[in-house]
């Protein structure tokens, strides 16, 4: 893993850019497939209503990633200073009594060793 990636604070998009190459890269095994949840970003009031009537939830993870034997995991993204909003520690307590793996990672090395606990990566 490059040390450099975690000598600075990188943005939440910056991380989740890097671990989705990683997982792309160094995944166990073909089938697993990661995506993003696009719950963050900036909208209008009226796109905002369509993507919840249309199914968005505040709190989801940013991102899952479907594991063998029909199983997922979802890890969320935060900056060294950032903090899981209420509807966040909702949705990974709602994951955690489902038996969902479910990872917090603040740096690539800590998204890489929850990945590899997942069995993601290698």
């Amino acid at each position: 893993m490059d040390s450099i990636s975690n000598r600075v604070d990188p943005s939440e998009h910056t991380l989740q850019v890097r671990v989705l190459g990683v997982i792309n890269t160094e995944k166990v095994h073909p089938d697993i497939f990661a995506f993003a949840i696009p719950n963050a970003g900036r909208r209008s009031l009226r796109l905002g209503a369509r993507m919840k009537a249309e199914g968005l939830r505040a709190g989801v993870a940013d991102v899952c990633i479907m594991l063998l034997q029909g199983r997922s995991a979802w890890l969320e993204l935060k900056t060294l200073k950032g903090s899981q909003s209420l509807a966040q520690k909702g949705f990974e307590a709602r994951c955690r009594r489902l038996g969902h793996p479910y990872a917090l990672a603040r740096s690539l090395d800590e998204a890489v060793a929850a990945l590899r606990r997942m069995g993601v990566l290698r």
